[in-house]
């Protein structure tokens, strides 16, 4: 393996005498040295403990402490725990009780192991390559991205399976080159270790393969049974591995089959707030991962990495056959197809993504190897022939003048540093919170712009600093704050001893996050952490003068300028793309108002708008729990749920207790739409005045009785109405009714009329006969009249 390349200001360092690997391994280092200083200023992950759990129910299975396989749920058991079972042993082998030493043992190795992906990254580049500098400014990419940074510290899954993936990637390289039963094996194991962390890493099993397959083309006939057994051991090896170290498949190891299927596309109901819309998880549009790809990634590496998919692309398609003789060259090909295959599978199987692009972090392993493609392209520009052919553009004066080559590399490298430097300064601007980087491709300057468009700081880490800020401000009294807080885990047991957990009626604080607020509006906050002018995160005082003002303003707000869709124990209207619940008798301790759930059933006008899972049943499900999406004051409450973005043709909600409804609206929009127009038309005096007023307004027009109420309860309309005509001509009347000289048209009013929102309207048709009397109101069998009038039909 070289040490060096010939860049000309490496013979005036003795570092060229120092091994490429312990060039990266001090830099890797240095690296840790800064980052393990910072480590005890991050939150605790939303899914820390909850993985936590799954992996202590491994561990007691696979000791033998437990005779039941692993897993509450059904897609719990399929998790791999071959990065988290470590931590844990290492946790129970050092007798850690208090969960601050856990969590920081924990954050610390996830780091460490973070920065072990970035050292397998400088080794595979380097041997890519032969260039120490590229290499080491790839390891610097694929460790420089903030979001990945900080999710390396609470993010058990999606890190530590990118960093494993390069690692994946570095033995198979190694494997192609050395040509050994061992080396394929080694790789098979990477490989194993990969698929156990995420399913995504099945993708390394035909990628390697297709990258073998030409040697088996190409090879002899003696060849080809030592190619076919290196095949064989590195698949053996890879299911060995699987099966191994996951205890649920032990007893069957069919049960991966059904593990890949679950979780390649288990459900969840998380929101997306993606260029302003609210999406599902399972409908985000097909472009969601590539903007937040192109967002969230620093601009220098974006640059380069195009430059190298470009280039990797130019050299399979040019020379094809060279691609499949060269190992490199297919290696290459290999990386690209780990960036882009993932991508099209998950646009084309519409799979279930969400978080912004967590899920897919992986993705940044490749991409980082193809910039340092891209940077060793550019750097090693001819100033003829190939696809560079700049110099052939220029007069023989200028080409001789300008000196490209000598000065393209140093340039190149300097301009590679300083966007490295500026995303280090902007990590370093953002500490702790790196997690909410974006990149200028977006307005970040605008206040409130990135809020209003994407999701910030969705795992809601900036708790911490929010705890932080009250037990500084409040040095000395017990902090009642809701909700229930993971961050305070992590804090000093005399800081935790403070924290009371309590009801939001009994707190003294609401830590908030800005991506399920209640409202859209800023509210009076004590403190507020921001990040690109938006609000990430902030503390409310619930009893202050300026929270309780500001609900009452947005409670009159809505409504005021929003009629409700229906009334009931809440009135709902639709308001700025959300479904808002208005109550004015909801006290926080009142279970029927706050501790209950409210199921939310949204049906589209195209039932193709439905998630694939949800169209058997016709709607999709945006159930709620009050307490998580409220706001309370004065007795009265206010939340919200947003709206999906599609058409929509009816709602239904209410909610439930033990089987038995309490309450429920049925909003048929059509319905409201047309009570609305028919109202319209009634304020503008197309039906004239009402020939009658009483509990309804009832107005005649076209042979046709409109009956019409606004304010209208769901109780004014259950009652059956009765009508009763009198003709002119005793004679128009059928048989039966002449003896009581009037002709009966009773009716239930869904038969005839909708109630949609605050209007009940129904129309029913008149007799063809002159009439000289109407009589109607509604009645209850047995009691009588609930209300009467008579008028005198008009001429």
């Amino acid at each position: 393996m070289p040490t060096l390349s010939q860049f000309p200001l490496s013979r005036l360092t003795p570092l060229r005498r120092i091994p490429f690997w312990a060039q990266a391994l001090a830099l890797c280092a240095l690296f840790a040295i800064v980052s393990v200083a910072l480590l005890d200023d991050y939150g605790v992950g939303w899914d820390e403990n909850y993985h936590r759990q799954t992996t202590t129910a491994v561990a007691d299975y696979a000791l033998g402490i437990s005779e039941e396989p692993p897993g509450n749920q059904r897609h719990d058991r399929y998790y791999g725990v071959a990065f988290e079972m470590p931590l844990l042993l290492l946790e129970r082998a050092l007798g850690l009780q208090d969960t601050r030493h856990t969590h920081l043992t924990r954050h610390l190795l996830m780091r460490l192991f973070f920065i072990a992906g970035g050292f397998a990254c400088a080794l595979l580049a380097y041997r890519m390559l032969g260039s120490p500098w590229i290499a080491l400014f790839a390891m610097l990419m694929f460790l420089l991205h903030p979001r990945l940074y900080a999710h390396s510290v609470f993010n058990v899954k999606d890190v530590p399976f990118a960093a494993m993936l390069l690692i994946a990637l570095y033995l198979a390289h190694r494997a192609f080159r050395r040509d050994t039963v061992g080396a394929f094996l080694l790789c098979g194991i990477g490989a194993g270790l990969a698929i156990n962390l995420r399913v995504f890493g099945l993708m390394l099993l035909p990628l390697i393969l297709a990258m073998r397959a030409p040697d088996l083309w190409q090879a002899g006939r003696s060849e080809r049974n030592y190619i076919l057994l290196t095949i064989a051991a590195f698949l053996a090896a890879t299911l060995a591995t699987v099966y191994i170290i996951h205890p649920y498949y032990w007893e069957n190891p069919l049960r991966f089959i059904e593990g890949i299927r679950v979780l390649s596309q288990h459900p969840n109901p998380a929101d997306n707030l993606f260029m302003g819309e609210i999406y599902r998880a399972d409908a985000v549009p097909w472009n969601y991962i590539p903007v937040w790809f192109a967002i969230t990634a620093p601009p220098l590496t974006l640059a380069l990495g195009a430059i190298g998919c470009a280039a990797v692309c130019w050299q399979a398609i040019v020379r094809p056959l060279r691609a499949l003789r060269d190992r490199e060259t297919r290696f290459r090909i290999l990386l690209l197809g780990c960036f882009a295959l993932p991508i099209v599978a998950v646009i084309a199987l519409q799979s279930n993504i969400y978080n912004g692009w967590r899920h897919m972090y992986f993705l940044w392993t490749p991409f980082c190897l193809l910039a340092a493609i891209g940077l060793y392209r550019i750097t090693n520009i001819s100033m003829g022939g190939g696809i560079w052919k700049f110099g052939a553009l220029l007069p023989e004066w200028a080409r001789a003048g300008c000196r490209l080559h000598m000065a393209q590399r140093p340039l190149a490298y300097s301009v590679a540093a300083a966007g490295l430097i500026t995303t280090a300064t902007a990590m370093a601007s953002l500490h702790p919170h790196q997690q909410v980087y974006f990149n200028a491709l977006l307005d970040t300057k605008t206040p409130g712009a990135l809020a209003q468009r994407y999701d910030i700081d969705y795992w809601f880490l900036a708790e911490r600093q929010l705890l932080e800020r009250l037990l500084a401000h409040y040095p000395d009294a017990p902090l009642r704050v809701w909700p229930v807080t993971r961050s305070a885990a992590i804090l000093p047991q005399n800081d935790r001893t403070r924290i009371v957990f309590a009801p939001p009626h009994q707190a003294d604080f609401y830590l908030r996050q800005r991506a399920n607020h209640w409202n859209a509006a800023e509210e009076p906050a004590i403190h507020r952490i921001r990040a690109y002018n938006s609000a990430i995160a902030f503390t409310i005082a619930p009893n202050s003068a300026d929270y309780r003002d500001h609900l009452r303003a947005a409670y009159r707000d809505v409504a005021a300028n929003a009629a409700p869709l229906a009334r009931s124990d809440f009135h709902i209207y639709a308001y700025n793309g959300e479904l808002r619940y208005l109550n004015e008798n909801c006290a926080p301790y009142k279970p029927k108002a706050t501790d209950l759930w409210i199921f939310l059933h949204i049906f589209p006008a195209n039932p193709d708008d439905l998630p694939p899972h949800r169209r058997e049943f016709g709607f999709d499900n945006h159930d709620f729990k009050i307490i998580e999406h409220a706001a309370f004051f004065d007795d009265k409450c206010i939340l919200s749920r947003s709206l999906p973005a599609y058409p929509i043709a009816r709602i239904s909600t209410g909610q439930n207790l033990n089987g038995a409804t309490i309450w429920r609206a049925d909003i048929d929009l059509a319905a409201l739409a047309a009570a609305q127009a028919l109202h319209a038309r009634i304020l503008a005096g197309a039906y004239g005045p009402p020939v009658a007023q009483s509990h309804f307004h009832i107005y005649l027009r076209d042979n046709a009785l409109t009956y019409l109420k606004t304010p209208c309860a769901e109780a004014d309309t259950h009652a059956r109405f009765f009508l009763h005509i009198t003709p002119i001509a005793p004679a128009d009347l059928p048989a039966a009714a002449r003896a009581r000289g009037f002709s009966n048209h009773d009716f239930h009013f869904p038969d005839h009329g909708a109630h949609a929102g605050d209007i009940c309207a129904a129309t029913i048709d008149l007799p063809a006969y002159p009439i000289h009397r109407i009589r109607t109101g509604q009645f209850v069998s047995g009691e009588g009249a609930i209300w009467r009038t008579e008028f005198p039909a008009l001429p």
